[in-house]
C-alpha cells in the first residue's frame, strides 16, 4: 500500500504521519544484509580424487559463518563432499582462508568446514544465528550467496511449503532422504548451494541446497538437526547418528487410507493443535527397506509410523533424534506401526551411521575404491557388504572396461566383499598379471559380468587413504609390496589357415596390437587404440604397425596371435613423420616355430600391380580375411593439423585400389610371390568442421619401412656365423649424449655411449611438401619450360612437382626456405617424389636446394636433421601438470617460448584448480626463468606444500598468461617418469621423495 494514510486522519497531509511499507521493508532488509553480509563466504572447492559418485574437478559455492570464535562455516555436505577435498574460502573484503572439513552428515545436506580465525585479518568476523522454528509458510526470505558463479547475489522469495520430501537430483549419485524440506520459487542455480535463508531478522531459517531445472522452485533444508551437530561439535562431543536403513516418506491421510489406515488413527493424529505441523497433514511410512539393515523381515514398505519407543512419532526430527540418542546409548528402539489396519509392535538395534558410510579409499591401478556407502546401497538396492564400489576406473580398470559406478565381486577366485578383502587380493597380485574381474552395474545387480584385468604396480604403487577428521586431511600408507613377477612360460600358437592361395603364407606374420595409454601425452586423442602388427623378425620379436594404434610408447602394449596367446611388447622405434613403428614383444611367451617372419619387398607400388589384402578380422581376430586387388592409382595422404597438435603422417604416397576392401584392424598386401608390397594402415586425422577425430585405412608402401628395419636388424647382435641371436628386450636408447649409467636388466652396469646403442638415425629437411601439377607451376608460377622437362624425366607418367607446405619452426631448413618454395632438385638431381627426397637426403648432413621462390631458381644450402625415432621420453608430472619436451607437431605450429611444454592437466590437482592450461610453454616459475625441464625441478626443489607459486606461460601464438597455484604435495606429489635404455618394463616411475605436507594448527 504506497503512501497509504494511517488509520482515523483523513486528509492530514503531515509526512510523518504516512507510513510506506515496502520502504520500510526495503530499508530493514538493507539493514539486515548490511549485517549478515561479512559472515557470508564464496567457497571453492578442489575435489581431489572421485567418490562416492562424484568425479574430481572443482565447483563454487556459499557457506556461512555459525562460529565465529571457533571459524565453522556451515554449507551443504555436497560441497563438503564424503571424499578428499580441498577448500577455500573468500571473505567479503577478499580475504581469502583455507578450509579444513570437520563434518559431513551421512544422510542430511549440511556440513562444516572450520579455518583460522586468525588468518583474517582486515575485518571483524561475524556469525549467522540458526533459528530452524522460525521458519513459517509465506515467510519472506533472502537467499545470499555466489549464485551461478556471481560473487555476491541476493535472490528474494517467499516460503511457499515446510513439507516436502526430499528431492531426487540423480540415479547414480547423492540424494538427501529422512528429512522435510522447504521450498520457494526463488530460482537459485549453480554456486548457491550453502546459501543461508535468511528473515527479515537476519537469522538463517533454512539452508539453500538445491533446486528444480524445470521450474524456478529452490529447495532448502530445515535446521532442526544442523543445530543438534552443530551445538555437540561445539562442546567437541561426537555427533551421534542412528540408521535402521530405512527410506522414510510422508505420505498423505488420503493416500494412507489407501494402504489400510484406520479412521480412528487419522481422527486422532489429525488433532495436532499446531496448524502447520505435518502431522496434521499425512504421516510417515516405509518407503524403502535398504537389504542388511537391522528391521529387514521385520518392517516392511507401506508400513505407517505411529510410535517409537511409545512416544508419538510423526516426523523426521523426532524420528531422528530418537535413533541419534539410541545409538548414543547403546540401546534398542521399538517401533509402533499399522499394518493393514493392525497395529504392530518390533524392537530392534540401531545402527551407527558413521560406522557405515565410507571414510576410506584405496588407489590401485589409478582407480579409486571404496565400501560401498548408503547412499550407492540405496539407488541399487544393494547391501553393503555386496562388493567394493568402483569411483573411478582409471588406467586398469579402464583397460578392463569397467566404468564409474560399478560393484567389484570378485578379484580371480577371491570374494572382494569390503576394501580390506580388495586390497589383499591385489597386492597378492604380481606387476604384470592377468586375472579375472566379477563385477556388476548399480541397477543391475543380478547380472554379473566377467572382464580381463591385468595388474600395473610399477606405474600406479597401491596407497591406502583414510580420512582424518582431527586434521581434516587424510592419512596414507602404502600397501604391501606385491609378490615378485615369475617367468614366462612358452606356449604354442595354433594358426587358423582357411584362405585361399599366398594368403595362408602370410598368416602366421599377423598378429593384434592392443594400446592402453597410461597419459595422453603428445596430443594423443584417446586412451585405447587396437589395430594389426606383421612381424618383420621373429627371432627378436618386432613387430611393424601403424601408429594409429602405438600412438605412443608411454602405454601397455600386449601383442596377440591367433586370439589365443598375449605378450606384452613395448616400442623400440616411431617414424618421426611416417606412419609406422617398430614394437618388440617378448619371445619368452611363446614356443619357436610357430610365429613366421615376414618377407618384405622395398619395390615401390606401381599402378596395375596385383596383389592380395589379407588382414585380421575386425569381429574374431583368430581370423583373417583376403581378397584380390588392383592398384589403380597412386595418390599422397595430405592432413591437416589438428586443434590439439598431435602426429600426422606427411610426405607419404598411398596406393588406391579398384575394389573396396574389405573391414578389418589393418593387414598387409602380398604379391605372388608371397612379399609384403604395403601395409594397410589406419591414419587419424582431424576434422575441423565438426570437430571430430576420424579414422581412415591407406595402403602404405614397404620401402619406407624397409630403410629402418634393414638397418635396425643388421645393428641387432648376431653370432659368428651372421646369425640372429635374440635379444629380449632390446636396448631403447635415450636422446642424450651422456654416458648412461645405472640397473641393466641383470643388475650389470651401462656405460656405451648413446650413439653404439642408438637405432639409425634417418636425415630430414623437416620439410612437408604437397604434390602440385607441371601444368599449374609452370602457367601460373612460372617454372621455367626446362624444369618442366627435367621433373618430367624423373618418372614416367607422373608430371608433378613438390611445393613447400610446412616448416619445422626452429629447424637448420627452416632459415632458408619458405612456405609456397616450389622444390626442384637436391644436390643438383631433380626430385619430384617425396621418395626421391627422402633418398637424395639420406645420411647427409648439408645438402643444395634448388627452388623456384617468386618466378626465380634459387639455390641454397640447407643442413638436414637427424631423426632417432625415440619420440617422448620423459614427462614431468608437477601441481596435475604433465610437463614434456616439445614434440614435433608442437614445433610445426611455431617456435617455442621454452623446452617445457604442457601438453595436459588432471581433474582434481591443483592446476586445474586454479586455471592453468594445457597446451602452453612454461617460461618462468617465481620469476626465475626455466627453459627445461631439469631446471623445473630445481626450481621447485625448494618449494613446499602449501605454498603459493607464480606461473609464467606462453600459448601457441605467443600470448604470456601469468598464474599462481599452491602446492598440493600430499595428493599431488611431483614424479617422473621416463624411458631407460635397458629397463626391462621400459618405463620407470620415479618420485622425488616425501616431502613435508601442511597440517592445520
Amino acid at each position: 500500500r504506497r503512501g497509504q494514510r494511517m488509520s482515523g486522519e483523513p486528509g492530514q497531509e503531515d509526512a510523518d504521519e504516512v507510513f510506506d511499507e515496502d520502504l520500510y521493508s526495503d530499508t530493514r532488509w538493507a539493514e539486515t544484509l548490511d549485517r549478515v553480509l561479512p559472515a557470508i563466504v564464496v567457497i571453492r572447492g578442489n575435489y581431489v580424487r572421485p567418490y562416492d559418485g562424484d568425479l574430481a574437478g572443482s565447483a563454487f559455492a556459499t557457506g556461512f559463518v555459525v562460529d565465529a570464535q571457533r571459524g565453522i562455516i556451515l554449507t551443504n555436505r555436497h560441497v563438503v563432499s564424503t571424499g578428499p577435498i580441498r577448500a577455500e574460502a573468500t571473505f567479503l573484503n577478499k580475504e581469502e582462508v583455507e578450509l579444513f572439513p570437520i563434518y559431513r552428515d551421512p544422510v542430511h545436506d549440511f556440513g562444516f568446514f572450520r579455518f583460522d580465525t586468525k588468518a583474517i585479518k582486515f575485518m571483524e568476523i561475524t556469525a549467522i544465528p540458526l533459528v530452524p522454528d522460525a521458519a513459517h509458510v509465506g515467510t519472506e526470505i533472502r537467499v545470499v550467496g555466489n549464485d551461478a558463479g556471481e560473487k555476491l547475489s541476493i535472490l528474494a522469495g517467499v516460503l511457499a511449503r515446510l513439507d516436502r520430501n526430499s528431492p531426487h537430483y540423480a540415479t547414480d549419485s547423492y540424494n538427501d532422504f529422512n528429512t522435510f524440506y522447504y521450498s520457494a520459487a526463488s530460482n537459485t542455480s549453480g554456486g548457491s548451494s550453502g546459501s543461508p535463508v535468511l528473515n527479515v531478522d537476519g537469522q538463517a531459517i533454512a539452508l539453500n541446497a538445491g533446486g528444480s531445472e524445470k521450474a524456478a522452485s529452490s529447495f532448502y533444508l530445515p535446521l532442526h538437526r544442523v543445530v543438534s551437530a552443530l551445538e555437540k561439535l561445539q562442546r567437541q562431543e561426537h555427533v551421534s547418528r542412528g540408521t535402521e536403513r530405512v527410506v522414510w516418506k510422508h505420505e498423505t491421510y488420503d493416500e494412507l487410507k489407501k494402504l489400510g489406515l484406520r479412521q480412528d488413527t487419522e481422527q486422532r493424529m489429525r488433532q495436532h493443535p499446531d496448524k502447520e505441523h505435518p502431522q496434521r497433514s499425512g504421516l510417515l511410512i516405509v518407503d524403502q527397506i535398504i537389504p542388511g539393515g537391522p528391521v529387514e523381515g521385520l518392517l516392511d514398505v507401506g508400513d505407517i509410523l505411529l510410535e517409537v519407543d511409545g512416544i508419538c512419532c510423526t516426523t523426521f526430527v523426532d524420528l531422528e533424534a530418537a535413533l541419534d540418542n539410541a545409538v548414543a546409548e547403546g540401546r534398542k528402539v521399538t517401533y509402533t506401526v499399522e499394518r493393514s489396519g493392525q497395529d504392530l509392535e518390533f524392537t530392534v538395534p540401531v545402527e551407527d551411521l558413521h560406522a557405515i558410510t565410507p571414510s576410506v579409499f584405496l588407489e590401485a591401478g589409478q582407480a579409486v575404491l571404496h565400501p560401498l556407502s548408503l547412499m550407492q546401497a540405496r539407488n541399487g538396492n544393494l547391501r553393503l557388504d555386496a562388493g567394493v564400489y568402483v569411483a573411478f576406473s582409471g588406467f586398469v580398470l579402464d583397460a578392463a572396461g569397467l566404468c564409474q559406478h560399478t560393484v567389484i565381486t570378485r578379484i580371480g577366485a577371491t570374494p572382494t566383499p569390503t576394501i580390506e578383502a580388495m586390497e589383499a587380493a591385489l597386492s597378492a597380485l604380481p606387476d604384470g598379471a592377468t586375472t579375472t574381474i566379477r563385477y556388476f552395474n548399480i541397477g543391475d545387480q543380478y547380472n554379473d559380468q566377467v572382464a580381463m584385468m591385468r595388474v600395473n604396480h610399477r606405474w600406479f604403487p597401491m596407497r591406502f587413504w583414510s580420512r582424518n577428521d582431527t586434521t581434516g586431511l587424510w592419512d596414507v600408507r602404502r600397501c604391501a609390496a606385491p609378490p615378485p613377477t615369475p617367468p614366462p612360460v612358452p606356449s604354442a600358437v595354433k594358426f587358423l589357415l582357411n584362405r585361399p592361395g599366398v594368403a595362408n603364407g602370410i598368416i602366421p606374420s599377423i598378429c593384434k596390437v592392443t594400446v592402453n595409454v597410461v597419459h595422453a601425452v603428445d596430443g594423443i586423442h584417446g586412451r585405447h587404440f587396437i589395430g594389426a602388427g606383421l612381424v618383420v623378425d621373429a627371432d627378436q620379436g618386432l613387430v611393424v604397425t601403424d601408429r594409429n594404434t602405438i600412438v605412443s610408447s608411454l602405454g601397455d602394449i600386449q601383442v596377440s596371435f591367433a586370439a589365443s596367446v598375449d605378450a606384452p611388447a613395448h616400442v623400440v622405434y616411431l617414424h618421426p613423420v611416417h606412419n609406422f613403428a617398430v614394437i618388440q614383444y617378448d619371445i619368452r611367451r611363446f614356443e619357436p616355430g610357430y610365429i613366421k617372419t615376414a618377407s618384405l619387398c622395398p619395390e615401390p607400388l606401381s599402378v596395375g600391380d596385383d596383389l592380395t589384402f589379407v588382414g585380421l578380422c575386425r569381429t574374431n581376430t583368430d581370423t583373417c580375411v583376403s581378397q584380390e586387388v588392383h592398384v589403380s592409382e597412386i595418390s599422397c595422404i595430405n592432413i591437416s593439423q589438428a586443434s590439439v597438435p598431435r602426429f600426422r603422417a606427411m610426405n607419404e604416397e598411398i596406393a588406391k585400389f579398384d575394389q573396396v576392401i574389405n573391414k578389418s584392424l589393418g593387414g598387409v598386401f602380398v604379391d605372388q610371390r608371397g612379399r609384403v608390397r604395403s601395409l594397410w594402415a589406419c591414419y587419424s586425422f582431424y576434422s575441423w568442421g565438426d570437430d571430430k577425430n576420424h579414422e581412415s585405412f591407406h595402403a602404405m608402401g614397404m620401402d619406407l619401412v624397409c630403410d629402418i628395419l634393414d638397418s635396425m636388424i643388421q645393428t641387432s647382435e648376431g653370432t659368428g656365423n651372421g646369425a640372429h641371436q635374440p635379444v629380449f628386450p632390446l636396448p631403447v636408447p635415450v636422446p642424450t649424449m651422456e654416458k648412461l649409467v645405472g640397473d641393466g636388466v641383470n643388475g650389470s652396469s651401462s656405460s656405451t655411449p648413446w650413439q653404439a646403442q642408438c637405432w639409425p638415425r634417418c636425415r630430414s629437411l623437416d620439410l612437408g611438401f604437397k604434390r602440385l601439377a607441371l601444368s599449374t607451376a609452370r602457367t601460373n608460377m612460372k617454372l621455367p619450360v626446362e624444369w618442366v622437362e627435367k621433373l618430367q624425366a624423373c618418372h614416367e607418367g607422373r608430371s608433378q612437382v613438390l611445393s613447400v607446405t610446412q616448416r619445422l619452426h626452429g629447424s637448420p631448413t627452416a632459415a632458408v626456405v619458405n612456405e609456397g618454395d616450389l622444390l626442384l632438385a637436391v644436390d643438383g638431381t631433380p626430385v619430384s617424389t617425396f621418395r626421391d627426397v627422402e633418398v637424395a637426403v639420406a645420411e647427409k648432413p648439408c645438402v643444395k636446394l634448388t627452388l623456384l621462390r617468386d618466378e626465380q631458381v634459387v639455390t641454397v644450402e640447407a643442413p638436414t636433421s637427424g631423426l632417432d625415432g625415440i619420440g617422448t621420453s620423459r614427462l614431468l608430472i608437477w601441481g596435475g601438470l604433465l610437463l614434456q619436451d616439445p614434440y614435433r607437431s608442437v614445433r610445426e605450429m611455431g617456435e617455442g617460448a621454452s623446452e617445457i611444454y604442457c601438453s595436459l592437466y588432471l581433474f582434481g590437482s591443483p592446476a586445474y584448480f586454479y586455471g592453468v592450461k594445457a597446451m602452453r610453454y612454461i617460461t618462468a616459475i617465481n620469476d626465475l626463468p626455466v627453459n627445461t625441464l631439469d631446471d623445473v625441478k630445481k626450481t621447485i626443489a625448494g618449494i613446499s606444500d602449501g605454498e603459493a607459486v607464480k606461473v609464467k606461460a606462453v600459448d601457441l601464438q605467443g600470448q604470456a598468461v601469468s598464474h599462481t597455484l599452491k602446492m598440493d604435495y600430499l595428493f599431488w606429489p611431483t614424479c617422473e617418469m621416463f624411458r631407460h635404455p635397458q629397463c626391462v618394463n621400459e618405463w620407470r616411475l620415479e618420485s622425488f621423495g616425501d616431502v613435508a605436507v601442511k597440517s592445520p594448527a
